[in-house]
C-alpha cells in the first residue's frame, strides 16, 4: 500500500497586496507539520509541491521541521484554482481577490465577501466557458497530476504533497466519487497545514483515510488558522 499525505500551505497574507506569501504564523505551522510527520516515522519517497510562493515556503518549513534532506519536485499542476479569475467573471468590478477583499473590508462587511465568493464559485461550477481555467479543466488537471504521482510511487512508497485548499477539495471530491456538490459539502475542511491522508492499492485504487487533520496544531492552538 502506498500512502500520500496532502498538506495545505501555511497561513498566507490574506489582507495583504501579495496574498502569496506566508505570515510569521504561516512559517511556524509547516515546521510543526514536519516534526509531526517525522515523529510518525515517515520516510517520504518523494516530496512534491506547486510552484506558488506559499507552496515553496511551506515545503521548506516541512523539511526543516522534519530534518529531511529531500529535494522538492515542483509541478504547476498542484497550483491553486485561479480565484482572481473566478471573482472577476462573477464581479467584473473587482480585478483580483485582494481588491474584492479590500472593498468589503472597507464597508465593514467581511461576511459579504464570503457570500460573494460562494456565489462566484457556484457560477464557476455551473459554467463551462469564460474562464482562464474552467471547473472541468481544473478537475482534469488535478486528476492528471494525482494519477502521475500514484504511478510514480513504489507499491509501499510514501509521498508528501504541498498544495492549496482547492486542490485538496478536488482530490477528496474525486476520491469520494462526487462533483461540485461534494466539493461544497467539504469546503472549509482544509485549515492551514491540514493533512489529508490517502492510500492506494492496485486492488482498491485510491482511498480517503482522513481529511484536514490538525492534531499537530491542536497542541499549539495559537497556530490554528484557515486562510
Amino acid at each position: 500500500m502506498s500512502r500520500i499525505f496532502v498538506v495545505r500551505h501555511g497561513e498566507a497574507s490574506w489582507h495583504s497586496e501579495d496574498y502569496d506569501q506566508l505570515t510569521e504564523k504561516g512559517h511556524q505551522q509547516p515546521r510543526v507539520v514536519g516534526a509531526e510527520l517525522a515523529a510518525r516515522g515517515l520516510t517520504p519517497e518523494v516530496i512534491v509541491s506547486g510552484t506558488l510562493r506559499r507552496h515553496r515556503e511551506t515545503a521548506a518549513g516541512i523539511l526543516e521541521g522534519a530534518g529531511w534532506a529531500h529535494e522538492v519536485a515542483e509541478d504547476p499542476r498542484w497550483n491553486e484554482l485561479d480565484a482572481d479569475d473566478i471573482i472577476r467573471v462573477h464581479s467584473p468590478e473587482h480585478d483580483t481577490m485582494t481588491a474584492a477583499l479590500a472593498h468589503h473590508a472597507g464597508q465593514g462587511a467581511s461576511g459579504d465577501f464570503d457570500a460573494m465568493f460562494g456565489m462566484a464559485m457556484l457560477q464557476w461550477f455551473e459554467s463551462g466557458s469564460g474562464y482562464v481555467e474552467s471547473f472541468p479543466e481544473f478537475t482534469d488537471r488535478v486528476s492528471d497530476v494525482l494519477a502521475a504521482l500514484v504511478a510514480r510511487l513504489s507499491p509501499m512508497g510514501t509521498a508528501v504533497v504541498v498544495t492549496s485548499g482547492g486542490v485538496g477539495n478536488s482530490i477528496a471530491s474525486q476520491v469520494l466519487g462526487g462533483g461540485a456538490e461534494t466539493w461544497m459539502r467539504i469546503f472549509g475542511t482544509f485549515p492551514n497545514t491540514g493533512i489529508m491522508r490517502l492510500a492506494h492499492t492496485t486492488e482498491r485504487g485510491l482511498r480517503l483515510l482522513s481529511l484536514g487533520e490538525i492534531s499537530h496544531l491542536e497542541r499549539r492552538p495559537e497556530l490554528l488558522s484557515d486562510r
